[in-house]
């Protein structure tokens, strides 16, 4: 199967093979996750969607696991569940999903992708009144899951040697702060260097090596190559400029978004290009650059114009000015 000119695609995940990406797709004959081979153009369909309009995905791939939410409402993020596929057997596994309260409805969870690396799975979501949430890991070998925390934790991640981390706060309303826990014990862990002085900040990316974020305020993006180094401020942004959520990390590069503009930096030159100007996103790992663009289009799924660079074609970044 390949891609037409009418199908809609949302990429959501790089394969780590210089040529292909992981996406929602919508199109009149299937609508649900794919994996997208850029060069030849042919899309591996993975799992439909139970409803073609109103389900989105968002996710992460490790290699060999492909993990993501499946989210069932156009207004209520928290109406979700946790699928993972195995790239060598083929096989579709739901992990997890959104629990409701006794009222029905479904109670309130972070706004971030589960992340995916070494075999293991980590999400949050909602688990009781007053903004309570649990830190899920799942072991994706052992087909075994476990919840590590609760409190008031917000977005989990992945880091190397098989730990976890989330920022939370004693609760609601107060500051967060990083913790760090075995993914595989749950036993708590010390916290990295790079991650020790973090407060508020929630839009952290990090490939399980090296992490970038952009400050609580949103006003600067940080760096380090190194969960081991302390992060460095690689970018302020002017007084009437605020960086996005968007940030994204790939070896030396890193993605980020200043609306309208979409811009890629690269760390060893310092030097950063504007590669969207009416908004969109980027994905980032050691293989390849892939950048969205965004439409202005009204439609609930529109055709979003992609881009697929491998790194090894990607010529040094230019000094630019953003104006």
């Amino acid at each position: 199967m390949g891609l037409s000119r009418t199908t809609a695609l949302v990429p959501f995940a790089l394969a780590h093979d210089s040529r292909s990406f992981f996406a929602a797709i919508y199109s009149a004959d299937f609508s649900g996750v794919a994996e997208i081979d850029a060069r030849a153009n042919a899309v591996e369909r993975i799992k439909a969607f139970p409803d073609a309009v109103e389900d989105q995905a968002d996710g992460a791939f490790d290699g060999r696991w492909l993990v993501w939410a499946e989210y069932h409402s156009l207004t209520d993020p928290g109406d979700f569940t946790i699928w993972a596929w195995d790239s060598h057997s083929g096989q579709v596994t739901q992990i997890g999903g959104a629990i409701r309260s006794s009222n029905g409805e479904f109670w309130e969870s972070p706004l971030r992708a589960p992340d995916a690396l070494g075999g293991i799975a980590t999400w949050v979501q909602g688990s009781g009144p007053g903004g309570m949430t649990a830190v899920h890991v799942y072991d994706l070998r052992a087909h075994h899951g476990t919840v590590i925390r609760r409190g008031h934790t917000q977005g989990s991640f992945l880091l190397a040697r098989h730990r976890v981390g989330w920022p939370a706060s004693p609760r609601p309303g107060r500051v967060t702060r990083m913790h760090v826990a075995s993914a595989l014990t749950g036993k708590r862990a010390g916290v990295p260097r790079a991650l020790r002085r973090l407060r508020g900040v929630s839009g952290l990316a990090t490939d399980g090596h090296g992490i970038a974020y952009p400050t609580a305020a949103y006003r600067s993006i940080w760096w380090s190559p190194s969960l081991r180094r302390k992060p460095i401020k690689i970018l302020a942004v002017r007084s009437s400029d605020h960086v996005d959520d968007s940030v994204r990390i790939g070896g030396r590069y890193v993605g980020f978004g200043i609306w309208p503009g979409v811009f890629v930096a690269d760390t060893t030159t310092r030097r950063y290009v504007r590669v969207a100007r009416h908004g969109g996103w980027t994905l980032l790992d050691d293989t390849a650059l892939l950048v969205v663009f965004g439409s202005t289009r009204k439609a609930i799924h529109p055709r979003l114009l992609v881009a697929y660079v491998p790194l090894g074609r990607l010529p040094p970044l230019p000094a630019c000015a953003r104006k």
